[in-house]
């Protein structure tokens, strides 16, 4: 197996790039937005501060997907929202798309079982070769990145 290179996100780099992003998306989104759904759990972080930026509820779901580092498993529902999203306006937000197949299956999932208004999609990260692109982003990385809250004490 190839051996992916890491970058290391440290708080204060992840600061910087939340920051960047919730001044962009504020420009664009604020007030407009009922709910940020964050899907656990590196899209909690981002997501709390996002919907306290724009003003919006805020909610999560978990989905599982990787079982080690850059190794996909099957993709499942781990957790549920407590929100009603029904014909609201949602910002699903992660920390990092991939491939895509995690933000494509939430999308499918909202959409199926709480049939809301609009679903804008919104990450940290892009990987370069992803399929899905996401609304709104800040960069394109195409290395493994180490968020803060996954490196051990």
């Amino acid at each position: 197996m190839e051996r992916l290179e890491k970058i290391l996100l440290d708080w204060q780099a992840f600061g910087a790039l939340s920051e960047k992003l919730a001044n962009d998306l504020k420009s664009r989104y604020e007030k407009t937005i009922d709910v940020v759904i964050g899907i656990a759990k590196g899209g909690l972080p981002i997501s709390v501060y996002l919907a306290n930026s724009l003003g919006a509820q805020w909610d999560s779901i978990r989905i599982k997907s990787y079982t080690a580092d850059g190794i996909r498993g099957k993709l499942e529902l781990l957790y549920d929202l407590h929100t009603d999203i029904k014909d609201k306006t949602v910002m699903l937000v992660d920390d990092i798309v991939d491939e895509g197949k995690t933000m494509e299956f939430a999308i499918r999932y909202l959409n199926e079982r709480y049939h809301p208004k609009k679903i804008i999609t919104t990450s940290l990260i892009l990987k370069p070769h992803s399929e899905f692109r996401p609304d709104n982003y800040t960069q394109e990385i195409s290395e493994w990145i180490v968020f803060p809250w996954e490196t051990p004490k």
